[in-house]
This record gives structure tokens, sequence and C-alpha cells, in this order.
């Protein structure tokens, strides 16, 4: 697991300018650096040291000087790679992934990126073509950002403020604006800046003679179904999940997970503890307020378990939060359990280098009520122009919040065509309030088609399999899995989720739906494996979720906070927010209104501009 920067072309970073740009980023990669230099490509890693530690210095240059290569992530089937390779002739001087990854280029060109399982960023100065490649993994488990100079010149990171110095035209993508307050982070390719964009995930990008070309490797396919009975899918599943942990387990670090007490987080560590030789450690944080604190839950499971369990209690000082975690971001991002999910990696990171998380259990098996809610409500449609069902009715047929059910209640009859309704339900903020908070028109009219969930998707895909789509190309890349790679990394700390395996993902989308949500109950599939290891009485609980007290914060700790930022001369001067509406909505959630869906992003938004503008 590491850092990585570089560039390639006329005014490619100088090997000091590199040296700074990987000191940015050195809390990705804190065990050791190296740097490959010439007069027109130049590439960087900081490394954590994970496996094969003797063996794993980079850049890696081939040992017929072809190609040089850095990368970032874990391939977890590079053993059998280096096998199939050795079969094919080539020699390996150790027994490290970026000499597997060299050979498999060397051998299978451009297409050696199908051949690869695992999370990763890597970057391929090819010499023979002077070419440069970049690529990352199916997923987007490992970020990659890059940027082009005006003389033509590539250059790139792991994280927008490895390379932004260099960085000439910092304009802002006020479309990326308009998208950030709609869902609360910026998907790829965009970013907050015109000219800075993120490598999308299963993209491979090639670079050569000041040209660039983007191409995809890899797409889920959401139609095809298996004709499968649900004892034999549940089985091939259990294999599948128990193939993929154990294919996981190799490091040379401490190891340990995430545990939430949730089903996800418990599923994975029971195949953790049926695959390891040594007692799991497991690590979780809770809060004073019992309405955002799973530490019992976790607790109760840890002990089945009989895990090495570790938990802190935190006693937050939301000011403190902002002034040295959000603030930190060099790219706006308004979910707000980042705080605590970078709470939880930084005591972890205390004990262990590597750990497993629960991430994509919600995602292959439909595990969010906005699922049911949204496939269920899909056949009234008929009826919808008279529909007019009470907030009591709605709550026996979801389990989402009040304020989300008079969401969907609105949404019913708004919008008949279940991905843009899906699209409304899974938005921070609708069209209307956003077109009340910002000055001008411009964002809503020029923006909202070009930064939605649902425009770009063209596959035939229908149902609860059309959801899946889109949160996996967007909400789960572009939220849950930028705010695990940020939050883990800032400590130093490799996070490692079996249920976003590629090969689990295609299998989970083959799946009848009724496999995934049947009658009353979301993630059938997955939470009967969980149960082989977890009875029921300890698993059955309402879903919480990784939250803060967000709307008490604001309307306390924050008021302030959020008044100064959002009012001052500062944030006037920038001309995105309407200074009358801010201050109405500020005012609104101070007596009583719950605003903290607009009032968090466009803070989140302020903060980042007041520490990187």
């Amino acid at each position: 697991m590491c850092g990585i920067t570089g560039g390639v072309g006329k005014s490619a970073p100088t090997k000091p300018e590199l040296l700074e740009n990987l000191e940015r980023i050195k809390h990705r990669g804190p065990d050791s650096s190296g740097v490959f230099s010439n007069n027109h490509v130049t590439l960087g890693n900081c490394r954590l040291e994970i496996v094969e530690i003797k063996d794993g210095a980079q850049p890696f240059t081939s040992s017929d000087n072809n190609v040089t290569v850095v990368f970032n992530g874990e391939i977890y089937n590079y053993k059998i790679l280096r096998q199939q390779l050795s079969n094919y002739g080539f020699k390996f001087t150790g027994n490290s992934e970026v000499e597997v990854i060299t050979s498999a280029y060397l051998h299978y060109g451009l297409d050696f990126i199908k051949k690869l399982s695992g999370m990763f960023a890597l970057a391929i100065y090819d010499h023979r073509s002077n070419s440069m490649i970049l690529a990352r993994d199916r997923l987007g488990e490992k970020p990659l950002w890059y940027y082009q100079k005006d003389d033509g010149t590539l250059i790139f990171g792991s994280e927008i403020k490895a390379f932004l110095p260099l960085v000439t035209d910092k304009s802002i993508n006020e479309g990326s604006i308009y998208e950030f307050m709609k869902y609360g982070y910026i998907n790829a390719p965009n970013s907050i800046y015109s000219k800075i964009y993120a490598l999308a995930p299963a993209s491979i990008l090639v670079y050569k003679e000041d040209k660039i070309s983007i191409s995809k490797y890899w797409e889920i396919d959401f139609q095809e179904k298996l004709k499968i009975s649900y004892p034999e899918a549940l089985e091939q599943t259990y294999n599948l999940i128990d193939k993929t942990v154990n294919s996981m387990l190799t490091s040379e670090r401490p190891t340990g997970i995430f545990l939430s007490g949730g089903y996800d987080s418990t599923l994975v560590a029971g195949f953790l503890i049926k695959n390891s030789a040594t007692k799991i450690n497991s690590f979780s944080i809770g809060f004073e307020s019992s309405s955002y604190d799973e530490s019992d839950s976790a607790r109760q499971v840890a002990k089945y378990l009989e895990t090495n369990h570790h938990e802190r209690q935190l006693k937050p000082d939301p000011n403190i939060f902002f002034s040295e975690i959000i603030a930190k971001l060099d790219q706006p991002f308004a979910d707000s359990s980042y705080i605590p999910t970078y709470e939880l990696a930084r005591f972890a990171s205390s004990s262990v280098v590597v750990a497993f998380g629960g991430d994509g259990g919600d995602e292959i098996c439909a595990g969010y009520d906005r699922y049911f809610a949204a496939t269920r409500f899909q056949g009234i449609n008929s009826i919808l122009p008279i529909l007019k069902l009470p907030i009591s009715i709605l709550s026996k047929f979801t389990k989402l919040s009040e304020q989300k059910q008079f969401k969907l209640q609105n949404q019913l009859r708004r919008f008949p065509n279940i991905a843009t309704r899906y699209d409304s339900l899974v938005s921070l903020n609708l069209e209307k309030d956003l077109s009340e908070l910002f000055n001008s028109d411009m964002f809503i009219n020029d923006y909202r088609n070009a930064h939605s969930m649902v425009n770009p998707l063209t596959s035939k895909a229908v149902g609860l399999s059309k959801l899946l789509e889109i949160d996996f190309n967007n909400y789960l890349p572009g939220d849950l899995l930028v705010k695990a790679d940020l939050a883990t990394m800032s400590h130093g700390l490799e996070l490692r989720s079996p249920l976003l395996n590629y090969e689990l993902v295609e299998w989970m989308a083959k799946l009848p739906s009724d496999y995934k949500i049947h009658g009353f109950t979301t993630k059938r599939l997955l939470k009967d494996i969980t149960h082989k290891f977890v009875p029921k009485n300890i698993m059955n609980r309402p879903k919480m979720g990784f939250a803060i007290p967000r709307a008490d914060w604001l309307r306390n700790e924050l008021r302030d906070l959020s008044y100064d930022l959002l009012t001052d001369q500062s944030a006037k001067s920038r001309q995105w927010f309407d200074a009358k509406e801010s201050n109405k909505v500020l005012n609104d959630h101070k007596n009583g209104i719950d605003r903290d869906q607009i009032i968090w992003p466009a803070l989140c938004l302020e903060v980042w501009a007041r520490n990187w503008l």
C-alpha cells in the first residue's frame, strides 16, 4: 500500500519537485520512499510495507530497462501470476507484487490489467514507446488523479495535494459545486477543479506524444440473471467469500477488522476467524449518544466470536473535527460518517497496519432500506396522480426516517421513472432547494443533467438491478470508497474489503433480485450466511449506519462556526450562495427545522475553499 505520484512530458516534475510531492502524501506510505527521474519523466512512491517487505522497493525497473513501474494497492493473486509468468520463461529477482505487475505488462501488453485481482492504482512508463500508462482497479478502491498542462505534460498522484502546487490552472468547475451540494461528493471523472480529473474505476489511460486516450476494461453485467436455486446460490456465495477472504490474508504486518456489529463486518469477521490461525483483533468506537452508538452491538458480536476486541468511546469536539479532519481534505467531501471512520482508523492504526472491513455488502446484496422503498413503490405508478399516502401508512412499508418518508412521498408523484426517483431519494438536496440557495440559476440550468447519477447510464437493467447499477457507478466509488481510502491512509493503515472482490461482485449481480430482497427482508443472502457464524438473536437489530449527531452539532457546538463561515464577507465574495437564503437556512435550523442536509455540505465546501483556494 502506497502513495504514488509523477509526470511525463516537456515540463515533468523535477526530482526536487517530485520529492516535495511525495512529502505531501507520506502519510499513505510512511515506511520508505523512492524516485525515478530522467529529463522528461519522473515516478515516485512512498511505501507502506505489507507483503514481501524486502523485495518490494519502488519504483521498479525491469531487468531489460524497458519499463518502470510504481503502484499503490494489493494484488491478491500475484503469487499465481508469478507462477504463470515463470512458466512463460520470466525470471524473477524477488517475490514482490510490483515485479509481477512489470512482467505481466511485458508479456500481455495492456491486457495485463485484466489479469490483476485486487485494489490498485498504478503507473507504468514504457521506455520503448515513450508512453505512460495509468490504471485503476475495477471497483475504484484506490484513487488516481491527473492533470495535463498547456504544454501537454501529464502529472498525476494518489491525492490532488500531491501535485497541486504544479497545477497552473486552478479554475473551479462550477458544475462540480452543484454536484457536491446535491450528493455530498464529486464523482469521477470530475473534481472541484476544471482541469484536474479523477481516473474512473476500471479505466486505463495511455499517454503518448502529449495525447491522452482512456478506455474501460471491465463492467458489471446487471442484466444476465442465473437460473439457480436459493440453496445453491447460498452455498456458492459462501464458498466464493471464503475463498476471497483466504486470498486476502497475506500480510507480514499485524492485522485486524473494523467491527460495527452489523451484518457486513460480522460476516467478514466470521470468515477471517475461519481462515486465520491466530486470534483476530477487532476494533470499534462508540459515541456518548445512544442514538449513534454501535459499540454495544459490536461488543456482543466480538464476545460471541471471541475476537481480541478493542473499543474506544469518543467524546467529540466538533470544532476540532473541522479544523483537524475536514480542513485537510483537498477535495470537498460531505459524508459526515467520514469523521467516525477517520477516528476508527486512527484508533486501529495504533495496533495494526492492515484492517478488514465490510464495505460493499449493502451494494452487492441490496442492504439499504431505500432499495426496498424504491422498488416496492414502483408498482403503484398507475395511481400516483391520486395517491396521498399519510406518513403513518408509509412507515409500515419502509424503515426510512420520517424526513425521508416525506421525501419519498413527494418523489412518488413527481418521478414515475424508478431511476429518476431513486436519484432524488439519494440526493442530499433537491433542485428546488439548490435553486433557492445558489446566487444564480446557472448551476441548475447548466449542470443538473451533466451531473446527475442517472444520466450516464444507458444499460437496460431494470428494477432493483438498475438501482444497484446506479450505486456501483456513483455512490460506491464516489463516496464510500473515497471515505474508506482517505480515512485509513491518513493513518498509514491498509483497508481490505473482501465483499468488493470483483468475481464476487460479478456473481452477485447475476443472482435473482428475490435472493437479495425477499418480502420485508433486505440483504437476504448475506444475512443467511452471517447466521452461520452468529445467531439471529444477536444480529437482528435496526440498521444504524456509522453516523454522527450532525443536526445537533450544527444547532449547538457548530452553530457559531456555521454562521461565521457561511455569512461573512469571504463567503459572500465567492458569490456561490445567496446571502439572504443562507441566513434563512441557518435560522430555520437554529429554530428546530432540520436543514443539516444543506448546511453540512455548504460548510464543508467553505472550509475547503478557505484552506485550498
